[in-house]
């Protein structure tokens, strides 16, 4: 089944413990995942050949016979073989479910992302209506000044022309008031000469 020697492909000494090979495997596993690389066909027939590799190796009874086996495709029984094949394909099933759960897990992330964007952006529209509506009344608020501040300059005109208005009575007031003086004196002016 294997033409590569295990080892090797694990990354892994012949004395290497139990707890060497399952770590190797992890790291290669995660190294090799597809998240990480896509559809690379490379890293899938790499990953085959390592769950091939660690099926081997993580067998005790199978690792000493491929230990012993001068070439393990001759040497190695039928029995082995398939005990090989068996672990290989349970971890190729365990493989794909904890892909399968992953992606899974990440479709509900996503799925929980859009709902909290979908509310996120019915707020943002809420408070955009919202702001247009004070931006209306702040139009409306400056409309307002804007009239009165005309007003106003309308009423400052009239005031200065009330003003000059009531100058030009002052003087003419005073003007009648020194022409009625003068009246008067001319009037007593007459009034002696006419005595004499």
């Amino acid at each position: 089944m294997t033409e590569t020697d295990p080892y090797e492909v694990l990354g892994v000494r012949q004395d290497a413990t139990i707890q060497d090979i399952k770590k190797a495997y992890k790291h290669l596993a995660l190294k090799l995942h597809p998240d990480k690389l896509g559809e690379n066909p490379r890293a899938l027939e790499q990953m085959k050949l390592v769950n091939e590799a660690y099926a081997i190796l993580k067998n005790k009874g199978i690792r000493d016979r491929f230990d012993e086996a001068d070439d393990w495709d001759k040497d190695s029984t039928a029995e082995d073989r398939e005990k090989v094949w068996i672990e290989y394909s349970e971890q190729v099933e365990e493989y794909y479910r904890k892909c399968q759960e992953y992606v899974e897990k990440e479709a509900a992330e996503l799925h929980g992302q859009k709902e909290r964007l979908s509310r996120i952006e019915v707020e943002l529209r809420k408070k955009e209506e919202s702001l247009l509506a004070r931006e209306r009344e702040i139009e409306k608020q400056v409309e307002a000044v804007n009239r009165f501040a005309s007003r106003e300059k309308q009423l400052e005109k009239r005031e200065k022309f009330i003003a000059r208005r009531e100058k030009d009575l002052d003087d003419l007031l005073l003007y009648i008031s020194k022409s009625y003086s003068l009246v008067v004196e001319l009037g007593q002016a007459s009034r002696e000469l006419k005595s004499k």
